[in-house]
């Protein structure tokens, strides 16, 4: 798949929300993806890459339910492709939907799963900050911030070992943001 021609980029509000630099930029590259779908249909993976994509900028946009469709759409594809990484990616993105929609029961379900998912499985470890992350924003979003101080320091942890200064800012930022609650 080409580069996305629009401005998809975004920054994190004071709670923790991915905000898009600009809406209408997002919207025009959500459209662009939808447009791909077509051209790439005898190639799954990459299908259910764009749908991944998709569902991620439609939560950022507040599309909450057709966020869900596309990120649902992206793990069925997945599960017909055996690509279990990608699989498990799109459920973590599909929790924190669930999460936005404050259904925290079913976000909490879901967390709880891919982590233990994650702390056992070699394949999954690589990615256990996101898992950590994200799960503690949605502590966050429960307003449970001694919990979720506690799960960004896990993730801190493995950032800081990955030596991604972005990821590690990123983390900073939200633990910042969640001692201010306390």
């Amino acid at each position: 798949m080409s580069a996305i021609p629009f401005n998809l980029d975004f920054c994190f509000d004071e709670n923790l929300r991915e905000v898009p630099l600009s809406k209408a930029e997002m919207m025009k590259g959500i459209e662009f993806l939808k447009k791909q779908i077509p051209i790439f249909q005898n190639d799954k993976n990459e299908v259910a890459k764009i749908y991944g994509l998709m569902g991620v900028y439609l939560r950022i946009v507040k599309e909450l339910e057709e966020s869900k469709k596309y990120l649902r759409l992206a793990i069925q594809t997945y599960e017909s492709t055996s690509n279990d990484n990608s699989l498990f990616v799109n459920e973590l993105r599909l929790a924190h939907t669930y999460q936005w929609q404050k259904d925290f029961y079913t976000s909490n379900q879901m967390f709880k799963k891919l982590m233990e998912e994650a702390e056992i499985c070699d394949e999954r470890r690589g990615i256990l900050d996101f898992v950590y992350q994200h799960y503690a924003k949605n502590l966050f979003d429960q307003e449970n911030y001694d919990l979720a101080i506690s799960y960004f320091h896990k993730a801190l942890n493995l950032r800081i070992q990955k030596g991604q200064k972005d990821l590690i800012e990123s983390t900073e930022y939200a633990i910042h943001i969640c001692k201010g609650k306390l």
